[in-house]
């Protein structure tokens, strides 16, 4: 009984989903704007590892093993970001 409940539940939220065009609307600001959003995504692959730094330093204060795990967290951005990567720098025009 419970698996054709579910299955009417994933029906109605199909059709409900087909009258709308939320998705079709998203897609057409993302490929209106597709530099901004291809500039933030690379800057937040470069520096992004910062702002982990950052938060594990301001981390450290409240719980050791916190901030030991975002400082990990940090040098593997950073060693990702240098060495596992073709491009490590940001070349957008």
């Amino acid at each position: 009984m419970s698996r054709k409940k579910g299955t009417r539940v994933k029906k109605a939220v199909k059709n409900l989903l087909d009258k709308t065009t939320v998705d079709e609307k998203i897609m057409d600001n993302i490929n209106e704007n597709r530099s901004l959003y291809n500039k933030i995504l690379c800057y937040t692959k470069c520096y992004g590892g910062y702002l982990v730094a950052v938060g594990a330093g301001c981390t450290f204060s409240a719980s050791f093993w916190w901030g030991l795990g975002l400082l990990a967290a940090a040098g593997g951005w950073a060693y990702w970001a240098t060495h596992c990567n073709n491009s490590a720098k940001c070349k957008i025009k």
